[in-house]
């Protein structure tokens, strides 16, 4: 694969942690959205993504990647819940 550059982005709810949707732009992107596709069907939450394993290295270890970014940047509570 000639990657050179592509994006995946997840939105989740802030307050159920919910995916929301799901972009991806780049070589592959029709090869990966079907995992996003699959968790908001299931009314996955940003937890799915964290907890499970991802081969690397894959493309499909960008959902980690953008699902870690996500927990670091989501607020919480002091008992570990969001907010």
């Amino acid at each position: 694969m000639s990657l050179g550059s592509g994006m995946l982005k997840m939105l989740f709810s802030l307050k159920t942690r919910r995916l929301l949707g799901c972009h991806i732009v780049g070589e592959g992107a029709t090869e990966l959205i079907h995992i996003g596709q699959a968790v908001i069907n299931l009314q996955g939450t940003l937890e799915y993504f964290v907890e499970n394993t991802f081969n690397y290295p894959t493309l499909a270890e960008a959902y980690k990647i953008a699902a870690l970014d996500a927990w670091n940047r989501m607020p919480w509570d002091n008992n570990g819940a969001a907010e």
